[in-house]
Parts: structure tokens; sequence; C-alpha cells
């Protein structure tokens, strides 16, 4: 959900700072009000009406980093605030999820999600404010496909009476994997980065 495409952290160059308010900042920012109504409708047990929810968000995602590259309009606080808001959404539903019975979403995968989320946006802070790109990994790709794919078999399970039990399996093998992701890919972009972070180190 990173608007970047590099690969690995790189130094990035000199950027300009942009308009706030162009077409992409704003889907990021819609976005996040997406995300306050589905955690609303998920607490009153609307699951259907959050299941449509959150594939708008997740597939307005697509949409600002589609429009950033189109119309030129990146900006170093868009880069910061998308995968941010990418954060709050899927770690959201997930604390959320993880209070209803019979998810098959467990606390200490919201814990594990939660924790690499945060380290990482922290790292992404860190380096890019020293003006180095903090691009998005395959792996961090996939982690937040089946995220996505997790959060939505699960809404779509609690949306019916009588899921069937292929779909309620599917719906916790997208979870298992998207946890084993989550955890894969953070240690993935820890690994990437310890290079620049001894640099750091060294030179304070």
């Amino acid at each position: 959900m990173n608007r970047l495409e590099n690969s690995t952290v790189m130094d990035a160059g000199p950027r300009t700072a942009g308009r706030f308010w162009n077409v992409p900042n704003t889907l990021t920012v819609g976005r996040l009000g997406l995300a306050v109504f589905d955690f609303l409708m998920i607490s009153r047990g609307w699951y259907a009406w959050a299941l449509g929810l959150f594939v708008i968000a997740a597939l307005s995602d697509a949409l600002d980093g589609y429009f950033a590259r189109l119309l030129n309009q990146d900006t170093p606080l868009g880069r910061q605030l998308d995968p941010l808001i990418d954060k709050v959404i899927v770690s959201g539903a997930y604390i959320y999820l993880a209070a209803i019975p019979g998810t098959g979403v467990f606390p200490w995968m919201v814990t594990a999600i939660v924790v690499r989320e945060l380290l990482i946006q922290g790292l992404r802070s860190l380096l890019e404010g020293q003006g180095q790109a903090f691009g998005a990994k395959m792996a961090g790709k996939l982690k937040t496909l089946f995220q996505c794919l997790s959060i939505s078999a699960v809404l779509l399970c609690l949306s019916l009476e009588a899921p069937p039990y292929g779909l309620t399996t599917a719906r916790d093998v997208l979870t298992w994997t998207a946890v084993g992701l989550t955890i894969y890919s953070g240690a993935s972009y820890l690994t990437g980065a310890m290079p620049a972070l001894r640099g750091e180190a060294s030179r304070r």
C-alpha cells in the first residue's frame, strides 16, 4: 500500500513539497473517513456494510498511488500519510474483529500485526526524514494483500448466518498467512535498513 515502487532502502534525493490537498492526498484522507465508519459498522454488528466499506477503502488505496504518479502529485507528507492510514485501517479492523468470538482472529495475532506496523512506520519516518526512500518490498505488498483478503473473509463469514466450512477454512488460512507475512516482512525491512541505521548511529 505504499506509493513508492522501490524495492530497497536507497537515497531519495531532493523532493518538492507540493500542495497537500491534491487528488491522491484527498483520497488518502477520505480513506481514513471510511475507516471510521467501517469500525462503527463492525461495532454495531452490521458486517455486510462493514465488508462493503472495507473493500471500497482497499480499492481506493490503489487509486491514490495511481493518481500520484499520473498527475505527478507525490508529496513527502503524502508518502508518510498513505501507509500510516493503511495501518490504521488494517490494525483497527483486526482489533475490532479479535473481540468477536469465532472470527479466527486471536489477540496475539493482533499484537504481532500492530507492533510490526508501528515499528516499520517509525523506521520509515526516520529514514525518509534523513532523505532516504523507504520502498515497499514484495513481502510487504503480499502482506498487505493477504491482510485485506483475511479481513474481507472474516467480515464475509460474520455477515452470513451459517458460513460454509470451506469459507471458514479459507478465512483461517488467509489470516494465518497474513500474520506470517506480517512477521516475515517486518524482519525483512529491519534487515534491509540495518546499514542505514548503523550509519546513523556512527554519526552520533
